[in-house]
């Protein structure tokens, strides 16, 4: 398995070599706040070759430090958003680095953050929203597939626009007893050939992708997957991933144990389940109260 951080700062050594924009318009340090905010930091690698597009590699935004950013700025910014205890080190180490490993160290900082309680708050506001989202989502996925996808807002920090990840599972076996994958991509950019010509398949066009895009809106979140456990993506924090799981029916004792781990996943209530969890830098577990 390939070393996903180690390609990344290899991307940021390559993107820092050809920076040639210094007298770029910087962007304003409220404009950062909100690029943290909502930013979307995703360290993925393409597993699945078979999902390339018969007419050559898909073209896609690769995340790199925005040169049009001031660093100052950006680390002003950072500052004032992480616990006091941080600062010192932060900032020590950020004096001593180069530029590339400054602009690695912003972006990792500048990653966005949530937490279980506002995945709790959230579940307790727009829980009618997440169910109507989980019914109508289900009406528009074929038969015999399941379909994973998610939005991800432009970042200015990484250099890249709205994109969306979509994974389509057939549910029926594989020769060896796994299920069949249709076609993994990260990062497609709307209306780009790719993106479109998968759709097709699901019988999906560019108003499908806003409706369901409405709808994670309604329901404050930004994934979901159908099946017998429906999936909705809550918020990304970090490495990780605060998600909803949506059960058919209400939890057995069995399942209840068996979802309640304490680390991925959480027991709520009735058919509801709690996840945290992101594979990029190996297990990751909720936060401790």
């Amino acid at each position: 398995m390939k070393h996903i951080l180690y390609i990344f700062i290899c991307s940021l050594i390559l993107s820092c070599s050809s920076q040639k924009c210094k007298n770029a318009k910087s962007y304003t340090e409220k404009e950062l706040e909100k690029s943290i905010l909502a930013g979307d930091f995703l360290f993925v690698e393409n597993k699945d070759s078979a999902s390339l597009s018969k007419k050559g590699i898909i073209k896609k935004d690769e995340p790199k430090f925005n040169p049009k950013i001031n660093k100052d700025s950006l680390f002003q910014v950072i500052t004032n958003k992480i616990h006091p205890s941080q600062v010192e080190g932060f900032t020590r180490t950020y004096e001593e680095g180069n530029e590339v490993s400054r602009e690695f160290l912003l972006m990792m900082f500048s990653m966005p953050e949530s937490s279980k309680k506002e995945q709790i708050r959230n579940l307790k506001a727009n829980e009618n929203n997440i169910k109507k989202l989980i019914k109508e989502y289900a009406k528009l996925v074929p038969d015999g597939l399941t379909v994973f996808i998610e939005f991800n807002p432009k970042d200015i920090i990484l250099s890249t626009n709205k994109s969306i990840d979509l994974r389509i599972h057939s549910n029926k076996k594989s020769k060896n007893s796994g299920i069949e994958l249709d076609f993994q991509e990260w990062n497609l950019q709307l209306n780009s050939e790719a993106l479109l010509d998968q759709i097709k398949i699901l019988g999906w066009n560019e108003k499908t992708l806003i409706n369901i895009e409405n709808l994670l809106e309604s329901a404050k979140c930004r994934s979901i997957e159908n099946g017998k456990i429906s999936t909705v993506g809550f918020a990304r924090s970090g490495m990780g991933k605060y998600s909803y799981k949506f059960f058919e029916e209400d939890l057995s004792e069995k399942q209840q144990a068996e979802f309640n781990d304490g680390c991925s996943y959480i027991y709520y209530e009735r058919n509801i389940v709690l996840e945290f969890g992101g594979g990029a830098v190996g297990r990751q577990c909720f936060e401790k109260e």
